[in-house]
């Protein structure tokens, strides 16, 4: 009997390190001698996650256009493509970070149908320090109730709750965001991480090879709700192309960007929920994220990329305004800091949007289909 490909779901709201946790426990697993796959989410295209993941030697495959929750039929076809021809022996499923009721549409139906061919682990929702304390006063600043509500139904499904980038805490800190935790979601599982350091990370992996145990209550998400949550946000996806006559350091322009970026956020008061943008050179990549309108950017690998005179960018901004405000934003801030280093900017592709309503999940049938 063949080995069951062990699937391990991962949420939490934007910004909460779900990619760069879930890459560091894939090298765990490959150090192991696992063959690992991800499986990214989002949205719209153009996935600075998806990329990252690739460049980071992992197989990976992408959903756009929608949650998990509401593309469980195009997350379960990359599911069986994944495993045909890469034959994984753990697959991380990483759900965009506005998508709810993953227990329900996701976990479920995988374990009901398919539990012949997968093993469920239990499924981890990330938070981070910063986004806990926020909510946990309320609706977060800048964001609507709604999204405040998003978050608590996010922890409140966990089997597991992985409180995330710990090395921005002390221990008398920890403490009382476990508390908070325990205020917004009961008394679920809690165990801490720090992505960058990889600190609990050999914890959370050994936690993913426990079967998961199916929850038999309900998460009760209001859809009206869920749908204004994710309707208050602005999404924009952007690709582009940097050239210069002489070298320049893709790395300044990136600090710049984003700094630009947040600076037009925090003048017009609309809160940042996360800014990712991957820089790449034909001397290598790297990606600086930014994940609240006060907050100091980080780079993924330090940010030491060396001058060229080319670079490719792609960009990923998830921001509470409306998207034409988010394309305006993004678009001056690229012109300006273009300007000011003195390179040739051009835009090769962008989307920005409001995610549509999620769909209610569908009854399915007894062979697992909707």
């Amino acid at each position: 009997m063949e080995p069951k490909v062990r699937i391990a779901c991962v949420g939490g709201f934007l910004g909460a390190g779900k990619t760069t946790a879930l890459l560091q426990a894939a090298r765990g697993l490959a150090d192991q001698g696992l063959n690992v796959g991800v499986i990214t989410n989002d949205q719209g295209s153009h996935l600075v996650d998806t990329a990252l993941v690739r460049n980071s030697g992992f197989q990976v495959r992408e959903i756009t256009g929608g949650c998990f929750c509401c593309r469980f039929k195009d997350f379960l076809a990359s599911i069986f493509a994944m495993t045909k021809r890469h034959s994984p022996d753990f697959i991380f499923a990483e759900a965009v970070g506005s998508c709810a009721d993953l227990a329900a549409t996701v976990c479920r139906p995988l374990q009901e149908y398919y539990a012949d061919q997968f093993e469920l682990t239990p499924l981890s929702i990330l938070v981070e320090p910063a986004r806990l304390t926020e909510f946990s006063a309320g609706a977060g600043l800048g964001f609507t109730e709604s999204v405040s509500y998003l978050f608590r139904k996010q922890l409140a499904e966990a089997d597991l709750i992985v409180l995330n980038k710990s090395d921005l805490t002390s221990p008398p800190e920890i403490e009382d965001l476990i508390r908070k935790i325990q205020h917004l979601a009961g008394e679920i599982p809690t165990i801490t991480t720090s992505a960058v350091s990889g600190r609990g990370i050999d914890e959370w992996v050994g936690r993913l090879f426990s079967p998961r145990v199916a929850n038999s209550t309900d998460l009760n998400l209001d859809y009206e709700i869920y749908g204004q949550a994710e309707a208050s946000l602005g999404w924009l996806n952007a690709r582009a192309e940097i050239v210069s006559e002489s070298r320049f350091s893709a790395s300044e322009f990136g600090e710049k960007l984003t700094a630009a970026i947040q600076e037009r956020c925090q003048a017009a008061d609309r809160a940042i929920a996360h800014l990712k943008i991957l820089l790449a050179t034909t001397e290598g990549s790297d990606r600086i994220a930014l994940t609240a309108n006060q907050a100091h950017s980080v780079w993924t690998a330090g940010g030491k990329l060396s001058p060229a005179r080319e670079a490719s960018i792609v960009i990923n901004a998830r921001v509470s305004v409306d998207p034409d405000t988010l394309r305006q934003f993004v678009e001056s801030a690229l012109v300006s800091i273009a300007r000011e280093m003195e390179l040739s900017a051009t835009v090769q592709d962008l989307e920005s949007f409001s995610p549509p309503p999620p769909a209610r999940p569908q009854p399915l049938r007894v062979d697992g289909r909707a």
